[in-house]
């Protein structure tokens, strides 16, 4: 920012011309912060190829392509992998695109705002964008200041900075402070000069600050990579192993006899089983699985308040397991109102006052400066003094309309409230007789007063954190206005309170094994009061941003840990606290609407800012928009997000149970002498179009209540849970066993072996579906059987539907061959009945276990 002396001596004293303000813009800028640089649409688009999985399917692709061109076919199985990599990553790229669209939509006008200016000598209105370095701007009371600048006038100047600070109580400020864009006037009037805009201002500083993407992966995208390197093993294990069998069995049995050309098309059937297995193991469907729950996930955050600016936070906050908040605007609502009196309630005044509680209504109505003013939202903003504000409020909510006790009792005289005096007084006319309104410290007053009050009450206002106000007035004989011998009235205590619902979100996020930690800028004492009606204090420590900042390294890890409040904390502090949380391991959630919350909400797993009250800085870090400011709908947030990271693992089950199945059979079959249990067009239906499907109707799954009942998922946790890799293996050798025997043996049906596979891939398709009923209750939990998740019944009727359309008249494209209706009801029996009963036993067994304590919830 431009030093006083520097910017005086270039705009003068009677503001800019419009050609030195053409000038000024050249050479300081315009006042607009420059946003992140966003990268170009097509490579938005390619980010969503940086995943091992889609990796895995593109190298499948090729492989694919490789062996169809020569053969002149098998292209359709070429073009239907590469069809299920395009849907996953258009999904993924349309859903982010559409959240940016939305949030720039939210942020388009905040450069349009008016502001009063002296140009070519004569005061005029432009917008805050054609604001320049120089310009002097008028200010009043309610006004947001649009840039750096030097206060040049002052008449009771006070602003709130809370978005710098952290400071619920306006600053007040004199001749030649400086004042900042992004607080706004609480009280009074002024004049100041820019003296930097745009991106030189503090806010534009840190916001330039600020634009780098984050740099660790979430726990998700961590675990799918995982996942992808033992899937990606596990496929080209067996397709080694398979070809290596193949190769050993042709030569034993005579088919591999040397380099001629019947050897040579074995060696390539080898090759292209081989390839087979490959797509067989890699999930096809899981990208797709994961860009659909993402998206369902996002829209239901959306409607819950939540706009989620980056895809992946939406499982991200699920995994959350601490929540580091700000106190104003986020746990307050940052309004200061009258929370306790020494009255049950204010009274509407008579001609002379008759009660206390009609003297402190009278009081609180005139002798003050501050007005209500009703804004387009709806809500109510304070023009001047908060505690005033709150005062007015207090009367309001009583029916008790100020502006007309004003109106019929005007201020003869008025003495200011002042840092010394700490009280302000109003002489006013009742009935022909004057009185004089003291209001100011309680201690004060009750020097003041005759008899002196008992102050006990107001003492415990004080020992909740809360500013305390009294009340006093006297009869006004012959010109003696002192400020003495006052009749003591009573006193109010004012807090910020706490946002409706908080105390029971934040229980509910301990519950669900996430630590609520406050770090905010205000006192101790204040921090200390919010923290313990909020809960978040709960035996843990309270220490100063500085106390914490001092630590050596090896014990801030510790301190961190049993961190319940952080007081008097910085911009730096917060981020700090941030790394330390994720250096121990802790999946790092952090709340805050304020400028100075901008670094930490960017430096976390993810960032939650408020879209109602917070800067353009704190929205542009953060990766979720609470679009109703509320701490409550963090809890939602982190329901849906839990519920999106389970509907992945119900996938997984589904998905890998049959990749594995299938692996096993195209292995065993040809070795034990048994038909080939799958043409390449069959396997290409199951892994790509049938999944693609269930990946809709198991991400549909409505979350469950016990979701918010047991802790978050590490994150080193494998995505495979305990319970998950037994119900793949012992399901999956059921598929395996039951169809080897019906290859083997016809037993559920079949005179021909073109009728023995056409039953074996009837049933395998009909086992699979079947288990997908198992594969909806995850840990033994869900939603109701039918309205919880409607679409799968659609979705699995539908695969059924479009299954028995393939057995009975799909048999040039896939070889099968029509069954009878006896062998269909035989097939549905042979092949529900067992996956249904061993779904049940496998989680009775899990269950049993965890009963015990064996087991952890959630394994």
């Amino acid at each position: 920012m431009l030093a006083l002396d520097k910017i005086r001596e270039f705009a003068g004293e009677n503001g800019l011309s419009s050609q030195l303000a053409e000038e000024s813009r050249t050479q300081y800028g315009t006042n607009v912060l420059t946003p992140p640089e966003r990268a170009p649409l097509w490579k938005q688009y390619l980010k969503n190829f940086d995943s091992p999985i889609i990796r895995i399917l593109l190298f499948a692709v090729v492989v694919s392509a490789i062996v169809a061109i020569p053969e002149g076919s098998g292209l359709f199985d070429t073009l239907a992998i590469l069809a299920a990599i395009l849907l996953a990553t258009g999904i993924s790229f349309f859903n982010e695109y559409r959240s940016s669209r939305e949030f720039e939509v939210l942020n388009e006008r905040r450069d349009d705002m008016a502001v009063r200016v002296i140009r070519d000598s004569r005061p005029t209105v432009v917008p805050s964008r054609e604001i320049v370095a120089g310009d002097l701007i008028l200010l009043e009371a309610g006004d947001a200041i649009p840039a750096d600048g030097w206060l040049l006038a002052s008449d009771g100047f006070s602003c709130d900075e809370s978005a710098f600070t952290g400071e619920s109580e306006p600053a007040h400020k004199k001749t030649g402070e400086q004042v900042l864009r992004g607080s706004f006037v609480t009280e009074g009037k002024g004049r100041m000069i820019a003296a930097a805009v745009g991106d030189a201002t503090e806010m534009g500083v840190i916001a330039a600050a600020l634009g780098i993407d984050h740099v660790t992966k979430t726990p998700l995208e961590s675990k799918l990579d995982h996942l992808a390197g033992l899937i990606s093993t596990f496929g080209y294990a067996m397709a080694i192993l398979i070809c290596s069998t193949l190769v050993i069995r042709g030569i034993l049995v005579g088919e591999l006899t040397g380099l001629d050309i019947a050897s040579v098309d074995h060696l390539l059937r080898y090759f292209m089983l081989a390839v087979v297995i490959i797509v067989a193991a890699v999930p096809e469907g899981l990208p797709m699985s994961v860009a659909l729950s993402l998206s369902l996930a996002m829209r239901k955050m959306t409607r819950a308040n939540c706009l989620v600016r980056r895809l992946i936070a939406c499982e991200t906050i699920g995994s959350a397991t601490t929540i580091c908040t700000d106190k104003t605007g986020t746990l307050t609502k940052n309004q200061m109102e009258v929370a306790g009196a020494s009255v049950a309630a204010p009274a509407v005044p008579g001609p002379v006052p008759a009660s206390v509680a009609e003297w402190i209504a009278l009081n609180a109505a005139v002798n003050g400066t501050t007005h209500l003013e009703k804004r387009e939202d709806g809500r109510t903003r304070v023009i001047g003094n908060s505690t005033e504000g709150a005062l007015l409020r207090w009367l309001q909510s009583h029916m008790i309309d100020y502006r007309l006790l004003r109106e019929q009792h005007p201020a003869a005289r008025q003495h200011l409230f002042d840092g010394k005096r700490k009280r302000m007084s109003t002489v006013v006319n009742l009935s022909g007789r004057w009185f004089l309104l003291v209001k100011g410290a309680p201690e004060i007053l009750a020097g003041l007063c005759t008899p002196a009050p008992d102050l006990h009450g107001v003492d415990a206002f004080s020992s909740r954190a809360m500013r305390t106000l009294a009340f006093a007035h006297r009869e006004i004989n012959g010109d003696d206005e002192d400020e003495t011998n006052l009749c003591w009235d009573g006193y109010v205590g004012i807090r910020d309170p706490l946002r409706d619902g908080i105390a029971q979100s934040v229980a509910r996020c301990q519950n669900a094994g996430i630590r609520v930690q406050m770090v905010t800028g205000d006192n101790p004492a204040t921090a200390v009061a919010v923290a313990r009606e909020a809960g978040i204090l709960t035996g843990g420590t309270v220490m100063s941003g500085k106390e914490f900042r001092d630590l050596p390294a090896a014990e801030q890890a510790a301190a961190a840990q049993n961190l319940d409040v952080m007081a008097r904390a910085e911009p730096m502090d917060k981020l700090l606290l941030v790394e330390v949380l994720q250096k121990a391991g802790a999946v790092v959630a952090v709340t805050g609407d304020g400028t100075n919350d901008a670094p930490a909400l960017r430096r976390a797993d993810v960032g939650l800012a408020m879209g109602v009250t917070g800067t353009d800085v704190a929205r542009e870090a953060g990766d979720i928009i609470l679009l109703d400011d509320s701490f409550v709908s963090i809890t939602s947030a982190v329901w849906w997000g839990r519920s999106l990271y389970e509907n992945i693992q119900r996938f997984l089950i589904f998905q890998l149970t049959i990749n594995f199945s299938i692996c096993i059979l195209v292995l065993a079959a040809p070795l034990l002498g048994y038909p080939e249990p799958f043409t390449i067009i069959e396997i290409l239906w199951v892994n790509i179009i049938m999944d693609t499907l269930a990946a809709f109707a198991l991400c549909s799954e409505a979350p469950h209540s016990g979701l918010l009942d047991r802790p978050p998922v590490p994150r080193d946790a494998a995505i495979i849970t305990p319970f998950m890799a037994v119900s793949i293996a012992v399901t999956g050798a059921l598929l395996v066993m039951g169809g080897l025997l019906q290859l083997g043996t016809g037993f559920m049906g079949g005179q021909t072996e073109g009728g023995v596979t056409s039953v074996f891939f009837a049933a395998f398709i009909i086992a699979a579906v079947v288990n997908g009923f198992n594969c909806r209750v995850m840990d033994g939990k869900m939603q109701a059987f039918f309205s919880g998740n409607p679409v799968f019944f659609l979705v699995m009727g539908g695969i059924v539907f479009i299954q028995i359309l393939i057995i009975q008249y799909g048999g040039a494209v896939f070889g099968t061959v029509p069954l009878t209706t006896t062998e269909w009801v035989t097939i549905a029996g042979a092949a529900a009945v067992p996956v249904i009963v061993l779904g049940f036993i496998v989680r009775s067994l899990f269950a049993w276990h965890r009963a015990r304590g064996k087991i952890p919830a959630g394994a």
